[in-house]
């Protein structure tokens, strides 16, 4: 597991496929995927994915990065 950025605390739920990490904040939630694709229960070939509170769908559903870099996330987070 990386390092999670301050200002983010665990919001993972039983329903994720991927633990998440939220700032309510700046409305950012970070799903941190298994290294190892085949442990993947989310199927998604990116380990890594940002997304954006949707005040319509109220819930995160605006996918703004999706990587396999931690450092392109922290620099994404950090801007």
């Amino acid at each position: 597991m990386p390092t999670i950025p301050e200002g983010y605390v665990d919001s993972s739920s039983y329903i994720d496929a991927a633990p998440s990490f939220e700032n309510a904040k700046r409305g950012l939630k970070v799903y941190v995927d298994y290294a190892n694709y085949a442990d993947r229960g989310s199927g998604r070939s990116q380990r890594f994915c940002v997304s954006c509170y949707d005040e319509e769908a109220g819930d995160f559903e605006d996918v703004a990065l999706s990587t396999n870099d931690w450092a392109e996330v922290t620099r994404f987070l950090s801007a």
